[in-house]
């Protein structure tokens, strides 16, 4: 993974310390991984995180955060929009006002900014404007200009749908506050964001619920052994199959959690250019592909299941840079064409209804929560 080194200390401050009469903030910022510009919701959209580190031994506060391309503010965060977006390395989410920063202490900025659509900055600058822990609602102190992040040239991949027909229910899927979004994991000594842009597929009934009759059993829901479609030209390079299946809303599961049985029965497909889709959850011995295989879109690799660490049948599907299920930085993709139906309340259990009529999408990426119908 590349890192890049954005900003050591820079400022203009006037603070009573030494650091601070040299014109210093003593923050280190960094960027695990540089944005890739891809088009949701009829806007473009950059999601990316910044490390931020007080190399300090006091506390800090930060009061508010800006965006910047060109001269133009297209993004600011400070009260509850900064706390929402924020989180200190080593603590609980909740209950921890990630805006005060202690001496020797790292903060986690995850950041998405949306920008009208046609439009790819070459780069985003940033402004951190700070003060005391005590005095957040005051005016800031000091102010971090600074640092300019680079923007990935180029496009996100293109894939055709992984499921037909509908309506089916992007889950946890991308979004700031998406789950998946926040869901760092540390393999052999590098932390990986491989779900930054994945989705929990879940089918909708005729009347928007879920699954009918008895919860508890798989055949139940609606999605449940649905097919899974290969979405390009690729070659599969994992597979893992055998693990038997969760019953449905149950904390327990079949067999403990690893890295290994995670993504329960699973495919991975190389799509080329250094991208791989990652299939989970799929119902042991459907999968109808091996390692090797080369595979067309529109082609069934499987069927929709509830294995490894799944509380029900769902599909969950994410692109990443490397051929493993979670040792991987999730990457953009984009859908060649579906149909938006409108969106879920977070509370989706409950059911859903239309409300609007269908929406044509083309080259886009379902967001959280959104409703979506594909090709029968």
């Amino acid at each position: 993974m590349r890192s890049l080194v954005l900003a050591l200390i820079a400022s203009v401050g006037a603070a009573s310390n030494a650091a601070a009469q040299l014109g210093l903030v003593p923050f280190d910022v960094r960027m695990p991984k540089a944005p890739v510009p891809f088009a949701a919701d009829g806007k473009v959209h950059l999601v990316y995180e910044l490390r931020v580190t007080n190399i300090a031994r006091q506390d800090r506060g930060v009061q508010r955060v800006e965006a910047l391309v060109g001269n133009g503010v297209v993004g600011s965060w400070s009260g509850d929009s900064l706390k929402a977006i924020a989180l200190r390395v080593g603590e609980a989410a909740v209950g921890v006002d990630a805006r005060v920063l202690p001496g020797g202490r790292q903060a986690l900025l995850y950041l998405m900014v949306s920008l009208p659509a046609g439009s790819t900055p070459s780069s985003v600058a940033h402004r951190f404007y700070l003060t005391h822990p005590d005095s957040l609602s005051g005016p800031a102190r000091d102010t971090l200009n600074g640092p300019t992040v680079p923007v990935e040239a180029g496009s996100p991949v293109s894939i055709a749908s992984p499921l037909k027909g509908g309506p089916w229910l992007a889950a946890n899927g991308p979004g700031n506050l998406s789950g998946h979004r926040r869901t760092v994991i540390p393999i052999q000594g590098l932390g990986r964001i491989a779900q930054r842009f994945a989705t929990d597929w879940i089918k909708l009934g005729p009347d928007g619920r879920l699954w009918k009759g008895d919860s508890t059993r798989n055949e139940n829901w609606f999605g449940y052994k649905e097919p899974l479609l290969a979405v390009a030209e690729a070659v599969v390079v994992a597979v893992k199959d055998s693990i038997p299946e969760n019953v449905p809303l149950s904390p327990q599961r079949t067999v403990p959690i690893t890295l290994e049985t995670v993504g329960g029965n699973h495919v991975i497909l190389d799509l080329g250019g250094g991208r791989y889709a990652f299939y989970a959850h799929m119902v042991p011995g459907s999968i109808t592909v091996k390692v090797g295989d080369r595979v067309r879109p529109g082609q069934v690799i499987g069927l929709l299941g509830n294995s490894g660490n799944s509380d029900a049948p769902h599909l969950h599907f994410h692109v990443g840079d490397m051929p493993s299920p979670l040792g991987t930085e999730g990457l953009p993709f984009v859908i060649d064409g579906y149909e938006k139906l409108g969106m879920a309340q977070a509370n989706f259990l409950a059911g859903w209804s239309s409300t609007a009529p269908a929406a044509p999408r083309r080259g886009e990426l379902p967001l959280q929560n959104h409703v979506v119908r594909f090709k029968p």
